[in-house]
């Protein structure tokens, strides 16, 4: 008890001797871990409403009103053909018709019947990728009235989680590397003014690890400490982005059809990804140090 008392002491002494680097190493893995949180916890989010996605990528293909039940089977055919269809679905001019009539006066329509109303083939892609393609390609079809799909909100969705990923991923790179920098720096100049300790239990036979373990329980300090703050600070934000969202948030922004993941399983994420990142990161940055430092 006595020895880990030691140790500890030895490991708080030197965080508050480096008091500015300590805190500047802290602050900046803080705000590593909260970037990685805040745009992890958007694509997790993105993920889990993956079905919701996909509906934005339906393609609606209107065919001509009247056409015979033979040139409606040769184009799905043709549209099977592509082989990057994953869902496709035939609604008649009657099937139209009905739905058409829950939404506007019924006796207009009975009078202008069913033959109004053109069939259409929902269907959805393997690939978002390919929906220019695809689309360009069933309006080359003969008998073909009207393609539609969401292509602006499906295009900005996809631009957008592209963007964050990209920009999310070199920042996180940066601040990471940064991070490493400044804890290995704290290690270093820990090290440094205890340089004559170092070299004397060296010489009296102190083991390896002996010597490494308290360098290494600071950069962990650092690590754990910058990962709580984050940790409490993403799963707060999201508590009242979940609140919001489930009470108001979804009519107003019109995404009555999205989900956010519950909050049990997002904080429980975020404290388990944040703290392995913080303490490794900690860890990985005191080593950097002890090996350029310490010849053992």
């Amino acid at each position: 008890m006595g020895y880990k008392m030691y140790i500890f002491g030895e490991v708080i002494t030197n965080l508050n001797r480096n008091r500015v680097l300590t805190i500047t190493s802290i602050f900046t893995v803080f705000i590593m871990l909260l970037l990685v949180g805040v745009f992890g916890v958007f694509l997790l989010n993105i993920s889990y409403n993956s079905e919701y996605m996909d509906n934005m990528l339906e393609i609606r293909i209107f065919m001509m009103p009247g056409i015979d039940e033979y040139r409606e089977d040769s184009i799905k055919t043709s549209l099977i053909s592509e082989n990057s269809i994953v869902y496709l679905e035939y609604e008649s001019n009657e099937e139209a018709f009905e739905k058409a009539k829950e939404l506007y006066d019924s006796e207009t329509l009975e009078a202008l019947g069913a033959e109004i109303l053109p069939s259409s083939y929902t269907v959805r892609l393997k690939d978002g990728k390919n929906v220019a393609d695809f689309v360009a390609f069933a309006e080359s079809l003969p008998d073909i009235y009207k393609v539609d799909y969401h292509s602006g909100s499906f295009d900005f969705a996809v631009s957008l989680t592209n963007w964050i990923n990209l920009i999310s991923g070199v920042l996180a790179i940066l601040l990471g590397i940064l991070s490493l920098f400044l804890i290995s720096n704290t290690v270093r100049l820990a090290m440094a003014s205890r340089n004559e300790e170092v070299i004397i239990m060296k010489y009296i036979g102190a083991t390896e690890g002996r010597i490494k373990l308290p360098f290494i329980l600071e950069g962990t300090v650092i690590g754990f400490v910058g990962a709580t703050g984050a940790s409490l600070l993403v799963s707060y934000l999201y508590v009242r982005l979940f609140n919001w969202f489930t009470e108001q948030g979804a009519e107003e922004l019109f995404l009555s059809g999205l989900n956010l993941v519950s909050v049990k399983y997002t904080v429980l994420m975020v404290f388990l990804v944040f703290f392995g990142l913080g303490i490794l990161l900690g860890i990985f940055g005191s080593l950097v140090a002890i090996r350029k430092k310490l010849r053992v």
